[in-house]
């Protein structure tokens, strides 16, 4: 069964490429575990959250039209292509707030997630981490 989210459209979290496409059933492609840890986040935060808005269209899934896939030299297996990832802020929240929100409060989330360090947004995906830990911090 696909898993849609509780807060966000689908349009939110996949690019235009492929919302224009597959419309509705572009659902298919997020992970369901990415959808309801977003939605732990959004519902426990009770402030809207910010995927794909405005300008900012690759945050969610990217498809191969997608500039930030086309530009790349070699292989390009982002948490984004997989449908694993989102880059997201939080109204009235700082990045690096939510970062340490996260951090403080990975119990409440359904699932394991891996936050990424030291950017403006903040980037979560569900990528396997291979660690007991509930929340993961990286640099690229």
């Amino acid at each position: 069964m696909i898993t849609r989210s509780k807060y966000f459209h689908i349009r939110e979290l996949v690019c235009p490429h492929v919302f224009q496409k597959f419309r509705e059933r572009s659902w298919q492609f997020i992970d369901s575990r990415l959808i309801y840890n977003l939605d732990t986040i959004r519902e426990r935060l009770n402030k809207p959250v910010y995927v794909n808005i405005g300008d900012l269209t690759q945050r969610g899934l990217r498809c191969n039209l997608c500039s930030l896939v086309k530009e790349k030299e070699d292989v390009y297996m982002s948490a984004h292509v997989l449908g694993k990832a989102v880059d997201f802020n939080v109204r009235g929240i700082e990045a690096d707030i939510v970062r340490l929100w996260i951090a403080k409060n990975g119990h409440l989330l359904p699932y394991s997630v891996r936050i990424e360090s030291g950017v403006t947004w903040v980037h979560m995906d569900v990528y396997e981490t291979n660690t007991d830990q509930k929340v993961y911090f990286f640099k690229p």
